[in-house]
């Protein structure tokens, strides 16, 4: 996973905690202010030094404060519970946190192109490719639900964690995409 670019945590300790999950592995990580990151991956490893890439001078350990958000959102991707509210901690520019503040008021089950999310923001929908970029550094996968996203045409484009795992999130949530 490339290194995006976004504002990142610096000397902010960060604890992790990990879950299985139908997408495979997740890891949540937290600060003090809150969750600061949600990967998807297939192992643990891999998962930790993007974490660590992202976020070069922050000591990251294992800790119980981001526990139990592994634990809740592997059950929202058993789709056996709705994702608790829980305090974020995100680290952007003013744009990056605008788009992913748009991204949370799509609800469950609904989606918007980058064009719709770009005019609901009141820009153009020629900035539609800005807001796709914020899109792909959004570090809190899930619960920043950058999956609800689409191309202007409709279909998944894009997504940091994999098309495959975008198109399960959606279908979790009873949206039902053509698999081209």
């Amino acid at each position: 996973m490339p290194r995006r670019e976004r504002a990142v945590i610096t000397n902010t300790p960060i604890t992790v905690a990990f879950a299985a999950s139908p997408l495979g592995r997740v890891l949540v990580a937290a600060t003090a202010a809150g969750l600061c990151a949600v990967y998807l991956g297939d192992d643990d490893d891999t998962l930790l030094a993007a974490l660590r890439a992202e976020c070069p001078a922050a000591p990251i350990s294992a800790g119980a404060a981001p526990g139990a958000a592994a634990a809740a959102i592997a059950a929202y991707l058993r789709n056996e519970a709705d994702l608790p509210p829980v305090p974020l901690d995100l680290h952007g520019t003013p744009f990056q946190q605008w788009v992913w503040q748009a991204l949370q008021a799509i609800p469950r089950g609904s989606t918007r192109t980058y064009g719709q999310l770009a005019r609901d923001l009141g820009l153009p929908v020629t900035a539609a490719r800005a807001v796709g970029r914020a899109c792909a550094t959004n570090p809190l996968a899930i619960v920043v639900p950058c999956h609800r996203a689409l191309g202007a045409d409709g279909k998944l484009h894009g997504f940091r964690w994999g098309i495959e795992r975008k198109r399960a999130l959606l279908a979790l949530e009873g949206v039902l995409l053509p698999e081209g």
